[in-house]
Formats: C-alpha cells, structure tokens, sequence
C-alpha cells in the first residue's frame, strides 16, 4: 500500500515537472528540485542521495562533458578561422545564379559542418553568414530560418559531442561504426526531407510571385585573416569524424587534431603571440557556449541517478500499461512525437528524462533500442522545430519571428 501511495506521488510530480517543463521554467533548478523530491518520496537512504545521487552521477559524467567542451572548441576554431565562412562563400559561388540550387546547397553544407561542429555559438556565428544570404534569394524569414535550423539539426545524428550526451543514461552505447552506419541514414532521411522542404516552399513562394532578385557579397571575410584561405581548408570539419570512424581514436584527441589542423592550415600558427591569442580565444568562447549546457546536463544526471533509485517503484505503478513489444512502442513515439515539444515526456532533455528510466527499469527493452528511440525526438522534432532549444530561442529573438509560425513550418 504504501509502495502504491508513493508510485502515484512520483507520477503526480513527475506530471508537475511536465507541466513546469512546458511552462519554459528552468530546468536545470527544476531536476535540482525534482530530485530532491523523488529522493524523499522514495525513501532514499541520506547516505544515497548524497554519495549516488548528487556525487557519482556528476563525476561519472565528466568524460562525456571533456568532449562536449573539446566539441564546441573545435566549432569556435571553424568559425573564428573564416573555414565556415570560406566553405559557404564558395558554395555560393558554385550556385552560381540559381537560388534555388544556393539554398539547397547552402543548407546541405551546413549540415555537413555540423556533423563536427557543435554549441550555441557556433550555430549562431555560421547563421549570421548563411541567414542574409537565404533572405537575398528571395525566401522568407520563416522559411529561411526553418530550413537552416533543419540543417543544423540533422547534423547532430553523427555530431560526436552531440551523441555523447546521451551516455550519461545509455551506457555502454559506443560511437562506432555500428551506429555511424544508422546515423547517417538517420541523418540522410533528414536531409531528404529538408531539400524537399526547401523545394516546396521555393516553389510554392514563385507562385505567388514572392522571390525576388537577388544578389550577395562574398568579399568579406568575417574571421578578418590577413591572407585567402586554400581549398583544403574544407576537409578541416570533418577531421574528428574520420579519426573516429577510420582510425579509431578516442574523440578528444580527434578534436585535438582538428583544432590544430584548423589553426595551422588558417595562418594562426605564423608566430607563437598569434598561436596563444587564437588558442585563447577559441577555447574561451567554446567553453562559454556550453557553459549552460554542462549545468543542465549536470542536473540531468543527478535526476537520472534519482530516477534510477525510484524505478521500482514507478515500475509497479506502469509496469502493465507501458507497451512491452519494440514496434508497438516505436508506433506509439511516432504518433506521440510532438509531446518532445517544450521539452515533455519525449524530450530526454526535459521530462523525458523519467520515462526513459522508467522504460530501462522494466528490462524489456535493448539499451540500442531505447538509445536510439530517446534519440530521435531531440533531434528530429526538438532541434528541429522547438523554441525551447537554444539555437532556435536566438534565431527566433535575433530575426523577431513568431515561435508559433516557426513551430508550424517545421514540425
């Protein structure tokens, strides 16, 4: 009786942070709070809370935010090194005078970039370059915004530093060739669906006569390097991946690599004053950008060790309504997928946190399995299409359009 009371406090609480999640309250105080909550209602030994709860779940996390810090340095390098803005200057240039064919390559290569590139800053230091040039061909803001936002989404599926943080609840989920094999299809349906939003649009858009001639400069060079960068430049984003994939190194010493790489062939590494100021500056503005990220991602991890010691519980509540058969649960994500918006029961990053160590509780299902389930909504509908993440907050504050309009376009 009393395992029953305290399964449905958890349920009703964990509806309150739904609820709060939904609200845009913030969730890094709100797992804080949560957890503390579950930990009471659940009966945790003190010595638990303090010594699992809120200590291991945080240091056994430290190797995943190595590479999310090392992953947004390397971001800060292509950006701050004019290697982005190069790469999408000569796209245009390849595009030639078609828009249609500019903003579907545009988009393509962005995606391309971020299949490396990783944090806020990044994300917005490459818009301020690609963003004016989608307007100048004539596409709509909401448009222009949903279709660069669906790049940058899509290439999260094999971004390292993107991956690694859901092994802080998917143990023993290594980024191998295995999974490079399922996230770029994941990734290439993505970009599918992307071109054709981009196509449909464009078209539907010439119809009503709204493109408009269009013109854009390529001389400037926002990294302000004093000499041209050289064509091999372009291979620098995809530095990590390759080591990774083909070498097998470990992902730090990948970025590593690609930090130098991107230094020495951009002319940062002429004299040693240049070198450290460049060195300085990357790493400072890559740290700054995650800095947000590594506290929530903290505190999901101590609600992850929190969920972890209220699961039987939660267990005898649901254990005969949740769906035990693999693709009856994929349906029902698909039909459900939405709920990933705002960040509910779909969103890892926010309440979904509890239904995915609800789901591991029950022992059913593959840690693969509910991995690349819990993966997919972050991706395809959050990054995609929620105001709540933190690229798209900018991009809808940055260029004043409505959260609602973006959420429609895009979802």
């Amino acid at each position: 009786m009393i395992n029953t009371i305290a399964g449905i406090l958890l349920l009703l609480t964990f509806i309150g942070l739904i609820y709060y999640s939904v609200k845009g309250g913030n969730l890094l105080i709100g797992f804080l709070v949560i957890s503390v909550i579950w930990s009471i209602i659940g009966r945790v030994p003190i010595q638990t809370v303090v010594s699992d709860i809120f200590e291991k779940s945080v240091e056994n996390y430290g190797p995943t935010i190595a590479i999310i810090v090392f992953g947004a340095w390397f971001g800060r390098v292509l950006v701050n090194t004019g290697i982005a803005d190069y790469i999408i200057k000569k796209t245009v240039e390849l595009g030639g005078d078609r828009p249609l064919v500019v903003a579907i390559l545009l988009n393509v290569v962005c995606a391309l970039i971020f299949t490396s590139a990783f944090g806020v800053g990044s994300v917005m230091a490459i818009g301020m370059i690609v963003l004016p040039i989608l307007f100048s061909l004539g596409i709509s803001k909401n448009i222009a915004i949903g279709s660069y936002l669906l790049s940058v989404a899509s290439g999260m599926y094999l971004n390292i530093a993107y991956v690694n943080q859901f092994h802080a609840v998917f143990k023993n989920i290594a980024y191998d060739n295995k999974y490079i094999r399922f996230a770029i299809i994941a990734m290439a349906i993505h970009v599918v669906v992307m071109i054709f939003f981009i196509i449909s649009n464009y078209l539907f858009a010439n119809r009503k006569g709204k493109v408009r001639a269009w013109s854009v400069s390529t001389a400037n060079n926002a990294s302000g390097a004093s000499k041209p960068l050289s064509w091999y430049c372009v291979i620098v984003p995809f530095i990590p991946i390759l080591m990774v994939a083909i070498f097998k190194w470990q992902p730090v010493p990948a970025f590593l690599l690609g930090i130098f790489l991107g230094l020495l062939l951009t002319h940062n590494l002429v004299s040693y004053k240049v070198a450290v100021e460049k060195v300085q500056k990357t790493l400072y503005d890559g740290v700054a950008d995650t800095g947000l990220l590594i506290g929530l991602l903290y505190s999901v991890n101590i609600f992850e060790g929190a969920a972890n010691q209220v699961a039987p519980l939660l267990k005898g509540i649901l254990g005969g309504i949740i769906p035990t058969t693999p693709i009856v649960l994929v349906i029902t994500f698909c039909i459900l997928a939405p709920l990933a918006l705002f960040r509910g029961p779909l969103m890892i990053w926010g309440s979904g946190i509890a239904l995915a160590a609800i789901l591991q509780s029950l022992g059913v299902f593959s840690n693969q399995f509910l991995f690349a389930l819990f993966l997919i909504p972050p991706v395809a509908i959050v990054a995609s299409s929620c105001p709540t993440q933190s690229w798209s907050m900018w991009a809808l504050s940055y260029y004043k359009l409505e959260p609602k309009q973006y959420i429609l376009n895009n979802i």
